[in-house]
């Protein structure tokens, strides 16, 4: 299948985009994240996807990695100095991300019980499948080491073979697998088992499967294109739409809280050496989503200390786009391009005998290239807003005393 992307998708992103998103009715919850598995059926057997959309208050965020002595590395976008994961990506190819479930009389009283980004944190360190994960996050459940105010939650795990979704509260437990295709959820509980317990109610509920059916519409305009493979390029696309004209109480994809976007790329023949995490480290509709490989041993300073993050935000706060959006998505070909001719040059090293090392060697360097695009446009994008902001007025003099 050759990989397309709708114009008339694009046309319909870049319309709303031109848009100034009104203030939704559902902008007062922290909770408004969107998250979906892409299951390799969809990329051509390429790659198991697992991509989240984060909403909350946090502005201070950083690229993450860790290597706990005998334990697995991962990396993941966290908050800054938590040292936790959201959507994280571990060395057996393993992928964990989490959202706020429903409200429930069922929630978590233990005050001391792990919170979910650390619950996060400890599967991508202890486990290397995603059935073990799910096996992982229930133990959790089950002897009360969790806590997640007065809400449940919604998992979402993947290995390069398998991928499940996780619904639960403090004392009931769903997991199913996604044996194909395409899965997704905002912060609505689906299954049977779960339903019951629910307290959300029909605004919420119509607010949140808003959120899916935006995505499910974009990536597959509406149920007509399921020929084409799914690619981050809608993926990424499909996590900028920040409003729906037909709805606009609704609280969008990327709204005033979406503080950054997530694309986890498991890749299918080599999990552990050239899966990727595909990061917008900020708002996304205000920088680039960066490949990022997982063999990458260091980061830059400025996204592992947060200051490039940092300058993002600022762009958001001040209603800046880093590059209209028909010229984003182009700009990001350029990144995806160089790193995909990367991951495959790695592929042919591997099946030909080769090191860890030089593959490791040929995607750092296609990184720092694509670092160094992507700063250089940052910086001058910001320079120019610099230059031709307005003059602050001068301070009225002092009156003089009688």
């Amino acid at each position: 299948m050759k990989a397309t992307f709708s114009a008339a998708l694009f046309a319909a992103l870049v319309t709303l985009g031109a848009q100034s998103a009104p203030d939704p009715l559902y902008d007062a919850d922290p909770h408004e994240c969107t998250s979906w598995i892409v299951m390799p059926n969809l990329t051509c057997g390429k790659y198991m996807i697992v991509h989240k959309n984060r909403d909350t208050k946090s502005k201070k965020i950083q690229l993450y990695k860790a290597r706990p002595e005998g334990k697995n590395a991962w990396i993941s976008l966290s908050d800054r100095g938590g040292g936790n994961a959201f959507a994280g990506l571990n060395s057996k190819g393993l992928a964990v991300a989490m959202n706020s479930g429903d409200k429930t009389d069922f929630y978590s009283k233990n005050k001391e019980g792990s919170y979910t980004p650390e619950i996060c944190k400890y599967a991508l360190e202890n486990c290397a499948t995603s059935e073990q994960a799910v096996a992982f996050i229930r133990d959790h459940v089950k002897r009360g080491d969790y806590r997640h105010a007065r809400s449940g939650s919604i998992w979402f795990v993947a290995d390069s073979k398998k991928a499940f979704i996780i619904e639960h509260d403090a004392k009931h437990f769903a997991a199913h697998e996604v044996r194909e295709n395409f899965a997704i959820r905002a912060n609505a509980w689906h299954y049977p088992e779960m339903l019951i317990y629910s307290q959300r109610d029909q605004k919420s509920l119509v607010a949140h499967h808003r959120r899916e059916v935006a995505v499910r519409s974009l990536i597959f305009a509406d149920g007509t294109k399921y020929n084409e493979p799914v690619t981050q390029e809608k993926i990424a696309a499909a996590s900028r739409i920040n409003s729906y004209p037909d709805e606009p109480q609704c609280y969008p994809l990327c709204g005033s809280l979406t503080n950054s976007g997530s694309t986890l790329m498991i890749d299918c023949e080599f999990p552990e050496m050239l899966s990727t995490l595909v990061a917008a480290c900020g708002p996304p509709r205000h920088t680039a989503y960066l490949p990022i490989p997982f063999l990458l041993d260091e980061f830059p300073q400025e996204l592992a200390e947060g200051t490039f993050c940092d300058a993002v935000f600022a762009r958001a706060g001040e209603k800046r786009e880093l590059l209209p959006q028909e010229k984003l998505v182009e700009f990001e070909r350029t990144l995806r391009k160089r790193h995909e001719e990367a991951v495959e040059k790695g592929r042919k090293i591997l099946k030909a005998g080769g090191t860890v090392d030089e593959v490791k060697k040929l995607l750092a360097g296609a990184f720092r290239r694509n670092w160094e695009d992507l700063k250089k446009l940052s910086a001058g994008c910001d320079a120019k807003a610099a230059q031709t902001k307005p003059a602050a007025a001068p301070s009225p003099a002092p009156a003089k005393a009688k």
